[in-house]
């Protein structure tokens, strides 16, 4: 499945985290780039505004 994550505070990336780990297609998307690239590392993509 894929989801879509629009802000990566405590909550936001926590779940993200998670639903990588289940192996769910995660996309990401946060006003701060520092927390896109934290979870780009982890495996989520990274999408440059919330529209994509």
């Amino acid at each position: 499945m894929k989801i879509g994550m629009v802000g990566l505070g405590k909550m936001g990336a926590n779940m993200v985290r998670r639903l990588l780990a289940g192996g769910h297609e995660t996309v990401v998307y946060d006003r701060s780039a520092e927390q896109i690239n934290n979870l780009e590392s982890a495996g989520a993509l990274g999408a440059a505004d919330e529209g994509h």
